[in-house]
Parts: structure tokens; C-alpha cells; sequence
């Protein structure tokens, strides 16, 4: 329906495999969003940086990228993870998470150090929106 192409979020941190992180362990340290043109058409991008501010490594950051209208009221939303496990969006890969990840190996989050994250709202696809926020949903440790 509408195209979102993702990779990498200010909610709470659920750990898959870990008991009760703190929703700090994982800081959204930088979000922008821009309209731009690109291959005949025009997106809504968002792109931005999250830290591990824990003391484990992490696997895996699931964020949401949600669109807001005037009143905070979500509009349009789309789930990406961050940079080094960006392929965990492709539809192609099949199994549970857990095996995705075996297959794919994405590169760890080391404590204190960071990864990206970039998605994509196509225009004609997304509704008027006033600002736009990006989310931590989960975290694989």
C-alpha cells in the first residue's frame, strides 16, 4: 500500500531474550526529516542516529517512524531497525527473527557506540502531517 523503506527510534525498550531494560539503554541521539526528490518521485526521509548506552552489546533496534498531525495523532507509520540489520525489512527473508538473524549476522551495537537508521514515506502515498517522531519498539540483546 504505501512504500517504506527503513532502517533504524523515544518509547520503551522491550528486550527479546532479556528481562527489563531500561528505556534508556538505547538513545535516539539524532532524528531529521526532509522532503526530497529523487528517481521521479518525491519522499519524506528520515534519518538519524541510536546509541547503546548500555552495558551489552545489541543485535538488533526495531524503531517505528510515525507521522503526526496537527493534534499528535499518528497519520502514517512504517517499522525499520537499525542500519546493520536494515535487511530484516526485506521480504524475501523468511523465519523468525531469531533465524533471520542467524542468517544475516548483522554487526553488534558495542556499548557506547552507535548505528544509523533511514525511511522513507512516498509521497503520494502520505497523508498531511504536522511533524514526525521516531520510536524505539524493541531491542534483540
Amino acid at each position: 500500500m504505501r512504500f517504506a523503506s527503513c532502517a533504524f527510534g523515544i518509547a520503551a525498550v522491550i528486550a527479546l531474550g532479556s528481562v527489563g531494560r531500561a528505556a534508556d539503554d538505547i538513545q535516539i541521539l539524532e532524528q531529521n526529516g526532509k522532503w526530497e526528490s529523487g528517481y521521479g518521485s518525491t519522499f519524506f526521509n528520515i534519518v538519524g542516529k541510536v546509541k547503546n548506552a548500555s552495558s551489552k552489546p545489541a543485535r538488533v533496534v526495531h524503531l517505528r517512524a510515525e507521522l503526526l498531525d496537527k493534534t499528535g495523532k499518528v497519520v502514517a507509520s512504517t517499522d525499520l531497525y537499525n542500519y546493520q540489520a536494515d535487511k530484516l525489512s526485506d521480504d524475501a527473508l523468511t523465519g523468525t527473527l531469531d533465524e533471520k538473524l542467524a542468517k544475516l549476522k548483522p554487526t553488534l551495537i558495542a556499548p557506547g557506540a552507535t548505528d544509523n537508521f533511514r525511511c522513507s514515506f512516498l509521497k503520494e502515498e502520505t497523508p498531511e502531517f504536522a511533524t514526525h517522531r521516531v520510536v524505539v519498539v524493541e531491542t534483540k540483546w
